[in-house]
């Protein structure tokens, strides 16, 4: 069973002090995919998390998350397995509140929702694409600064459209990361 076949999500972060690793799980709690940090342990350290890549199987990279480095605000490519470009991700900063735009092959994603809080959706001119919840993994993996949170998907997307979005969940925690470090 694929990723990609899955219209419920769960992802189940198991960081430490360099790495920000995931499981992600059916609605069944079986494990359908995994993602990993990439980059050097050092860099890691002393940066975060700047590169994710989704696996879906043992060594079958699907999606690929790269922060690219920038002056003043965060941008994020999303590639497929191929590293074939998908989306970008730019978080834009205005007077009153932080926003987060999504450009995915021409066509704009909305996000709308409490972003930071993992409270929010994913949508286009056609509807609601995605719907991000945070779930409560407990007292110690809160306090570890780990988290679960669920993605579900509508029906009937393109496998680009579930790779973008999904990308774009793991770049939005590596934002939020990077914020906290901050």
């Amino acid at each position: 069973m694929t990723i990609f076949s899955q219209d419920m999500l769960v992802f189940q972060q198991t960081k430490n002090f360099s790495k920000n690793d995931f499981a992600i799980l059916d609605a069944a709690g079986m494990q359908v995919a995994h993602v990993e940090t990439g980059g050097s342990t050092l860099g890691r350290m002393f940066a975060g998390a700047r590169e994710l890549t989704v696996f879906d199987g043992p060594e079958k990279p699907v999606i690929k998350v790269k922060d690219t480095m920038t002056m003043g605000r965060d941008r994020f490519e999303i590639l497929d397995g191929n590293d074939s470009p998908l989306a970008s991700l730019v978080k834009r900063i205005t007077l009153f509140k932080t926003r987060v735009t999504i450009s995915m092959l021409g066509e704009e994603l909305e996000l709308s929702g409490s972003v930071w809080d993992f409270d929010f959706q994913i949508s286009n001119s056609r509807g609601v694409l995605g719907t991000v919840t945070r779930q409560w993994s407990g007292m110690g993996n809160a306090l570890m600064g780990k988290s679960t949170y669920a993605l579900q998907l509508a029906g009937q997307l393109s496998t680009q459209h579930r790779q973008a979005i999904i990308g774009s969940v793991l770049a939005l925690d590596l934002i939020r990361e990077k914020q906290q470090r901050n």
